[in-house]
């Protein structure tokens, strides 16, 4: 009975994740009263993974008292073809800048 390793799938999410955390601690100066939120989503497709990472960064700023967001950014993509939960799958992070 043959196995099969999930250490290439780990490591790529690793490797998105990290480059998510990265791309987030690395946002531009912004102006006065905004603030810098990232998002992390999931999902089927590419547009859905997005607009859950959007809700995402959205909610938290809402828990600070912050309500107007916008992208500071293009949202990053990434596309696992052998997740050994969901299999093939779409993981988004966004930064949005909330004032």
């Amino acid at each position: 009975m043959a196995t099969t390793s999930t250490r290439p799938t780990r490591g790529a999410l690793f490797v998105a994740g990290l480059a998510a955390a990265l791309l987030c601690a690395a946002a531009p100066a912004m102006a006065s009263g905004t603030a810098p939120y990232c998002g992390a989503g999931m999902g089927p497709t590419a547009d859905i993974a997005v607009r859950a990472a959007i809700e995402d960064a959205q909610g938290s700023a809402r828990a600070d008292g912050r309500y107007s967001c916008e992208p500071a950014d293009a949202p990053q993509v990434f596309e696992v073809f052998d997740d050994p939960y969901r299999g093939h799958v779409f993981y988004a992070s966004v930064t949005m800048n909330c004032g």
